[in-house]
């Protein structure tokens, strides 16, 4: 090390202080600041000072507004000056030279004897982080840093710890368990309709940080080449007629793999919550004590006829918009949702049809559907080969031949726009049937 900041460095010990009465010497912005910190971690202080901001009057703590003088540190080993006067100084060096006394001197770090940290409190989990009163920005910028890392639930640990300790269990071998399964979590995350350009800031920064990954099929290799280095990634993915997992094997992989410790990323194609099991899997987590965190994406619902440049609502054309699926949770067709193509102005969206598009057709004329409301079908929205069909309710089948999926259809007048704004979306096909 360079013998010149020799001079800057300090010998600290970080302790923590039971049970201490403090004095706070001021009453301006400056003292406020401080008051906040130390009222806001419990300690028990009194303040003094010729005039006293209003807040920290009302605030409840004890204040005597007057002149500091040198009787008035009688009862207090600690003491903040929060004044910058060189009076108050000197009367606190009297009383150091007759006395052990520890003072702080706001924005001196050369004239104190002990410093702030920046805290972390998680119950009786303390961490101070501090720079020798160098600057409060880059303790509290680390603070944040921190805190992004630890999982709160650290706290209650620490509690159930304190406890055991009071009735003399100590179990090393547990608490490494504990501590190893607080910081497990997992992120049900939306990846949008399939190009990375449609992740959200949020759901990449979670891919990043991820120790494991598991994706369904409809998440790119574009997506998953965002994991770090060291990450292990599985396909968990099910379509129709291929199942590698069932839903229930995801939820015992989750599990495991966050009880271990671990960051674990589900990556949905869509949102998580549009059709995506994302609710069920979020309440499997939290029935299991696993904590767990929802990050939206771009759902394919919106994201495909937009990119079709099929808008799902328009003031002319479509006042209301329905998302269904032709699927019921049982894997049976579900057809409730066709007495909405009845509705004047209105646009339906259907995940999961493609493949019941003769069905479709056959339960929606029993039930009166017209023939020629306006249909189309999206293929692959998003990527290089997206493929927009369009044409009538009557030629659906005919559509969901020349199809490809993934794919999502739309009914309603809105798809007559198709031909006029999807040459502004810049996609590389465009058929009309």
């Amino acid at each position: 090390m360079n013998n010149s900041f020799a001079k800057y460095l300090n010998k600290t010990l970080p302790l923590l202080l039971k049970d201490q009465k403090m004095l706070l010497i001021g009453g301006g912005k400056v003292a406020l600041q401080k008051a906040k910190v130390m009222k806001a971690n419990n300690i028990d202080f009194k303040v003094i000072s010729i005039s006293i901001n209003d807040e920290i009057k009302m605030s409840g703590v004890e204040f005597l507004q007057k002149k500091f003088e040198e009787y008035d540190a009688e009862d207090f080993n600690i003491i903040v000056d929060a004044t910058g006067n060189p009076e108050v100084k000197k009367t606190l060096d009297r009383v150091k030279e007759k006395r052990f006394l520890l003072v702080n001197s706001v924005d001196k770090p050369e004239e104190c004897d002990f410093y702030f940290s920046s805290l972390l409190i998680y119950n009786n989990l303390k961490i101070a982080v501090s720079s020798d009163g160098a600057s409060p920005a880059l303790t509290q910028e680390v603070r944040n840093r921190i805190k992004e890392i630890i999982p709160t639930r650290l706290g209650d640990v620490a509690l159930n710890k304190s406890v055991e300790r009071s009735k003399n269990i100590i179990n090393v071998e547990e608490t490494k368990r504990e501590i190893k399964e607080a910081f497990g979590k997992v992120f049900l995350v939306g990846c949008g309709p399939g190009s990375a350009d449609y992740l959200t800031l949020k759901a990449l920064k979670k891919i990043r940080e991820a120790d494991i990954i598991l994706h369904d099929f409809l998440v790119t290799e574009e997506v998953l080449s965002f994991a770090k280095e060291d990450a292990e990634i599985f396909s968990v993915g099910k379509e129709k007629g291929h199942h590698l997992f069932s839903q229930e094997d995801i939820n015992k992989v989750m599990l495991q793999y966050a009880k271990a410790g671990n960051r674990v990323a589900r990556l949905k194609g869509g949102d998580p919550f549009i059709f995506g099991r994302g609710g069920e899997e979020a309440e499997f987590l939290i029935d299991n004590n696993v904590e767990v965190e929802i990050v939206p994406g771009i759902s394919s619902a919106f994201a495909a006829p937009m990119l079709a440049g099929i808008p799902p609502t328009h003031r002319n054309l479509s006042s209301g918009v329905s998302i269904v699926t032709a699927c019921n949770g049982t894997g049976k067709n579900n057809f409730d949702w066709l007495d909405l193509l009845k509705i004047k102005k209105h646009t339906t969206i259907v995940l999961m049809g493609l493949t019941r598009a003769d069905e479709i057709i056959e339960e929606g004329f029993r039930r009166g559907i017209r023939e020629d409301l306006p249909a189309a079908v999206v293929s692959n929205a998003s990527k290089d080969n997206q493929k927009v069909l369009t044409s009538t309710f009557s030629n659906l089948p005919a559509l969901a031949k020349e199809a490809e999926r993934p794919a999502v259809l739309v009914f309603g007048d809105v798809v007559k726009l198709h031909e006029k704004l999807y040459p502004i979306m810049k996609e590389k096909l465009i058929q009309v049937f």
